[in-house]
């Protein structure tokens, strides 16, 4: 199906979502905008554009999209579209691969003193776009900006203050232990002094050209200079319903997609896909107001209830990975063996033994559980189940789950809310059950959903005894005791299911069929890698 002569692919296009507010930032859920310190800064405007027509279809050109009317700042930016390109641009001190392990980019080397302390020790002679040499300066000064405003904000909670000296290295201060920080480190790092910069100076292996006909090329002060696979990178001004057409009529040369996210488009060009995985997070969330689901036991049968395998397969094909336990599967220290009490047993046999545990059962001979009032008598048990209307996706794994929860004998509604709806309904608790998403930071800190206060919290399940469990988690430095914890961690929500888990999703990014060899994107950046691409010049157009 997926390869038929038109293609259905939801290419998430981020500018047309950020005015539904469906914009995930790291540690946010969809429905929460990040919070800042700060208003943002405004930033000033780019250089002058040219029309699309500036830049026509042209055989052997590797195109990109652009947008002329928001910043390149990578710190600063809010637009998807030049957020891909800053990639090319900037560079980071880390980068995660696409199982989302961590490998250095321009850090040489660190170290954790103590329990709060990190030291890091920046590569030496790394040019920057402007002809000056990376300092720790910079990298100082992008984190106090990152921890200030942007798409990092949140992730950066955790930094006291960061120092620098004045050369190479950068001493970092944490207010709670964390053994996997630097996995939070793959920040694009810009030029000191340069946060109101439009086009700050970067360490990538491109730079911005403002002449009219719209490019990035190629830096010879980068280290990978003569690896490049291409020299020039042509862009394009387009809007959200323009780009799979100029894919199509091959002047665009990359799309990046979200196919699970809602806006659909048609294509009659087959591409070559390449997937990475994420740590957006797919779940269950539960509202503590209905006494049914203060019990563990009716939480967990809804658990059961989800037929992750069917999800991946035929909702969601090839863009999700099922996800039994609180950790992505991908993740180095997750351990297939801890699914076994989980995956292995009968659903169908384990739903109806917890029902009755938790004391429901069809008094009335409706068809439908109902649960004690205390005194001897039964109160109707029914799931208002809210999704957001704009996803087709959310919509159909919603309904699958509430079929199978209503052939178990609950009474289930999926109420399905247009965002705005849907947002307000969180907020003001008017919901029993939520479709959510979540996208997690890079060390799996689940604090968003399990603390209380947090402002994802929005069913009051969080609980401050799972703090230990999260308190054991990150710390960890060793392999083992890292699994350990991970595995503490895992075992508690499967035990207390303050929510139930669904899928990790994929991304992927689609190219001009034969174009491209050896893409590797990653979480970080889709561009991850760039000099070890292939790029066929005959098959771009």
């Amino acid at each position: 199906m997926k390869y038929r002569h038109t293609l259905l692919l939801t290419l998430i296009l981020l500018p047309a979502l950020l005015i539904q507010s469906c914009l995930l930032w790291p540690d946010e859920p969809e429905y929460a905008a990040p919070e800042s310190e700060e208003p943002p800064q405004m930033a000033e405007a780019p250089p002058p554009a040219a029309s699309p027509s500036a830049t026509p279809a042209a055989r052997g050109r590797f195109t990109l999209r652009y947008d002329p009317g928001s910043t390149l700042n990578p710190i600063t930016s809010r637009s998807s579209v030049n957020i891909l390109l800053s990639s090319l641009m900037y560079e980071s001190l880390f980068v995660l691969d696409g199982n989302l392990n961590v490998e250095p980019l321009l850090c040489e080397s660190w170290a954790i003193e103590g329990e709060y302390t990190y030291t890091l020790e920046i590569k030496p002679n790394i040019a920057m776009s402007d002809g000056s040499f990376l300092t720790a300066d910079d990298v100082a000064y992008t984190l106090r900006q990152a921890m200030r405003d942007g798409l990092y904000v949140n992730r950066l909670r955790i930094i006291d203050r960061v120092e620098s000296d004045g050369e190479l290295t950068v001493t970092i201060e944490l207010n709670k232990s964390n053994g996997r920080f630097i996995n939070l480190l793959d920040i694009p790092i810009i030029k000191s002094g340069s946060i109101d910069s439009s086009i700050p100076p970067g360490t990538g292996p491109y730079v911005f050209s403002g002449t009219q006909s719209m490019r990035l090329d190629s830096s010879s002060r980068h280290r990978d200079f003569d690896r490049l696979p291409v020299m020039t990178i042509y862009l394009v001004e387009c809007g959200d319903n323009e780009a799979a057409e100029l894919f199509d009529d091959g002047v665009l040369s990359l799309l990046w997609d979200d196919p699970s996210d809602p806006f659909v488009i048609r294509l009659n060009r087959i591409p070559d896909t390449f997937y990475y995985e994420t740590t957006a997070l797919q779940f269950i969330g539960f509202n503590m107001r209905s006494v049914a689901l203060m019990d563990q036991d009716v939480r967990r049968a809804i658990g059961y209830a989800v037929n992750r395998q069917y999800i991946v397969e035929n909702i969601v094909p090839r863009q999700a990975i099922a996800s039994p336990l609180a950790l992505s599967p991908n993740y180095r220290l997750y351990d297939p063996a801890w699914e076994v009490t989980t995956v292995m047993l009968n659903p169908l046999e384990q739903m109806p033994y917890l029902l009755n545990r938790a004391g429901l059962e069809d008094n009335n001979m409706d068809s439908f559980l109902e649960y004690p009032d205390g005194v001897g008598g039964f109160i109707d048990f029914s799931i208002d189940f809210i999704v957001n209307s704009d996803n087709i996706f959310k919509i159909a794994i919603a309904n699958a789950i509430a079929e199978t929860l209503s052939r178990n004998g609950i009474n289930i509604t999926v109420r399905e809310l247009p965002w705005e709806a849907f947002e307000n309904a969180l907020r003001s608790g008017d919901f029993d059950m939520y479709y959510g998403e979540i996208i997690l930071s890079a060390d799996f800190a689940l604090s968003p959903l399990l603390l209380p206060g947090s402002r994802h919290n929005y069913g009051g399940t969080g609980n401050s005894d799972y703090e230990e469990y999260i308190t054991d988690f990150l710390p960890a430095r060793t392999e083992r005791g890292g699994r350990d914890a991970a595995k503490r961690l895992c075992d508690m929500v499967t035990r207390n299911a303050p929510f139930v888990l669904v899928v990790y999703k994929r991304y992927t990014i689609y190219t001009l069929m034969g174009s491209i060899a050896g893409a590797s994107p990653s979480h970080s950046g889709v561009f991850r890698n760039f000099a070890d691409w292939g790029v066929d010049f005959t098959m771009l157009s």
